[in-house]
């Protein structure tokens, strides 16, 4: 089975409510449908989600980095007539796109490579008759996820989170990292919603996991510190609190302070990844697939961090249902995760694609071949840019 043709659909969604972060407030969310046609009859469906703010893509540089592959003239090599009808295929194929040992043909652009990715693996798995998990040797099990809650004032917040409680989730994961946030001072918002959440998981007896997620907001290690001193037996990790540009500031962080810390916007490619558990300080890894440029280096990077004794999280770019499937077949490729963040789909007023479901606090994959979901294609065209 061979390519024959390859396009680009952007799309935006709205949100239900403003997702407040210390790096973004996302009103609504900016897609790329890539679709991988073939010489079968079949077509491969693949999602980016631009992230300006961390890999620095749009909608606009996602669809001119897909075409550059489905033209081929600039880069001297065409997705165009390649055989995908195997996963050893894709493999090949993904090996000299995203090479780990080589020159790269396009630096960056992981979104726009993700999703080629997904399209070919979801025409693959089609072709083959098999969900992608199957294909890897993986079972279909429920996938438990965080209950995340952005960035609101002290009440709001805590409310949230005996909500959250309520509803049975094992991990509660708060948003920090706005200075004056709720109308305190410094970083008294964040110091308070974690020191009060921590007593009301406290007082309910559950055993549940308390992290907070920083998007970089504490910005430098001293403040980083300063806060962690002042969570010192509260939170089970810390997220991305200082630049993603300094990978020093963890082991920086971790000889001053002994709150556990995961990497999130410091970690995109595996030589990242590398590089940063080689200088060490880094207790969990945020995996997104956004960011790793797609399934097969995502699951690189949760082996390579294993091999360090470093656990990893599969996240999201608040992909819609389409994109998290593939965070999903991560997450039952590699269930060792320590905990998934692939539900961020339901903050979504609108979606488009089927296969994926909420259930209580877990998530279930459906057992159709490829990634696993179905669409119309002309519900996009509501939703088209």
């Amino acid at each position: 089975m061979k390519i024959t043709a390859i396009d680009t659909i952007p799309i935006k969604l709205q949100m239900k409510e403003p997702f407040v972060i210390a790096s973004v407030t996302n009103f609504d969310m900016y897609y790329v449908v890539v679709r991988v046609m073939t010489d079968a009859g079949i077509t491969g469906y693949g999602e980016a989600t631009p992230a300006w703010e961390v890999t620095g893509e749009t909608w606009q540089s996602v669809a001119a980095c897909v075409d550059l592959f489905a033209d081929g003239s600039l880069l001297g090599y065409s997705l165009i007539g390649r055989e995908i009808g195997s996963l050893e295929a894709v493999r090949n194929i993904m090996e000299t796109i995203e090479p780990r040992h080589d020159i790269r043909l396009v630096y960056g652009n992981p979104a726009a490579i993700a999703a080629l990715e997904q399209a070919m693996l979801d025409a693959c798995g089609k072709a083959v008759g098999e969900p992608l998990y199957a294909m890897f040797g993986a079972g279909n099990t429920p996938i438990p996820f965080t209950r995340n809650i952005s960035i609101f004032d002290v009440d709001t917040t805590l409310s949230r989170v005996e909500a959250g409680i309520q509803q049975g989730f094992g991990i509660i994961r708060l948003k920090v990292g706005i200075r004056g946030a709720g109308g305190l001072p410094g970083y008294e918002r964040d110091y308070q919603v974690v020191k009060q959440a921590h007593q009301i998981i406290q007082a309910s007896h559950k055993p549940l996991l308390l992290i907070s997620d920083a998007n970089q907001g504490f910005r430098d290690v001293e403040t980083t510190v300063s806060f962690c001193q002042r969570v010192e037996g509260m939170l089970d990790w810390l997220e991305q609190p200082t630049l993603a540009s300094d990978l020093l500031a963890f082991s920086k962080v971790r000889q001053a302070a002994s709150v556990p810390l995961m990497a999130d916007e410091a970690v995109h490619g595996y030589e990242q990844a590398r590089l940063l558990l080689e200088l060490g300080g880094v207790d969990y890894i945020n995996v997104k697939l956004m960011k790793t440029g797609g399934l097969l280096r995502a699951l690189d990077i949760i082996d390579l961090a294993a091999e360090y004794g470093v656990r990893c999280q599969i996240g999201s770019m608040l992909e819609s249902s389409l994109g998290a499937s593939m965070g999903c077949q991560a997450a039952l490729i590699r269930p060792q995760v320590v905990s998934t963040d692939l539900n961020s789909y339901d903050l979504l007023s609108e979606n488009f694609a089927a296969g994926l479901q909420i259930e209580g606090v877990q998530l279930k994959m459906s057992r159709d071949p490829g990634c696993g979901m179905k669409f119309d294609e002309q519900a996009l065209d509501l939703y088209k840019l």
